[in-house]
């Protein structure tokens, strides 16, 4: 057991203390032999265990979305065994499977669809990106003046994340994990250290459809931003891919 929480701050909630160093990008996300120095930080038990359901919900969903070669592996040696310790996901997830016809480069195309709960990829995205924040860049949001937004990104989301991190920046970090399953980029803002950028790319980019301004499915990438309160309301409906599949 580690003890270099003992004294620490949870990142996550910034006022309880540590209880674990928690893993930000869930090791449950890539095959055994490519676990190797993920990003961990100080966390207590109740953001650990929140962050924790919302891991074991999409590390078992979103490898059926991924476009990388990580991600059929871990659908055929970890998803099923996961599943088979969960009866009520597995039934979930198997009466919601869909043969549609998606449309892909102006073409309709048969798919199988699995819709999942998407809002589950934001909450689990801020803590991620509070995490990466503090490994990174050392700096831990004042939830009184600052808050994180996290989820899949529009076009319009993404293009504005490009743009953002090819701006100034007091620093800059890129992150690849697992050979290309879990990449990131962050950058820090110059004038004050609690504001960031990220963009995540999971498994390639989760495969998505369902989004009424987006009919085409798409490669999502997920973002992630910290600022002020103020900064992330006019930034929210800016940014997100409203539907998920």
């Amino acid at each position: 057991m580690s003890k270099r929480h003992v004294g620490k701050i949870c990142v996550y909630c910034g006022t309880a203390p540590a209880a674990t160093m928690d893993h930000v990008l869930a090791r449950e996300f890539l095959p055994i032999s490519r676990r190797d120095n993920l990003p961990k930080v100080p966390a207590c038990g109740a953001c650990n265990g929140v962050k924790s359901g919302h891991e074991h919900y999409l590390t078992a969903v979103l490898p059926f979305a991924g476009n990388h070669r990580d991600a059929i592996g871990v659908l055929s040696t970890m998803v099923e065994p996961r599943l088979a310790k969960n009866a009520k996901l597995k039934a979930q997830l198997a009466s919601q499977q869909r043969q549609e016809l998606i449309l892909q480069s102006g073409m309709l195309v048969p798919s199988m669809t699995l819709p999942f709960d998407a809002t589950r990829v934001d909450e689990l995205f801020k803590f991620i990106t509070q995490g990466l924040l503090f490994h990174h860049f050392g700096a831990m949001l004042d939830q009184q003046k600052h808050s994180v937004w996290a989820g899949f990104l529009n076009r319009q989301g993404e293009e504005m994340h490009r743009q953002l991190l090819a701006a100034n920046a007091r620093c800059r970090i890129a992150g690849d994990l697992g050979a290309g399953a879990l990449v990131y980029e962050g950058a820090q803002g110059l004038d004050f250290s609690e504001m960031s950028i990220w963009v995540f790319r999971i498994f390639g980019g989760i495969r998505t459809s369902g989004d009424p301004h987006e009919p085409e499915a798409a490669l999502r990438v997920i973002g992630g931003v910290t600022a002020s309160h103020r900064v992330l309301e006019r930034l929210d409906a800016r940014l997100k891919s409203p539907a998920a599949t």
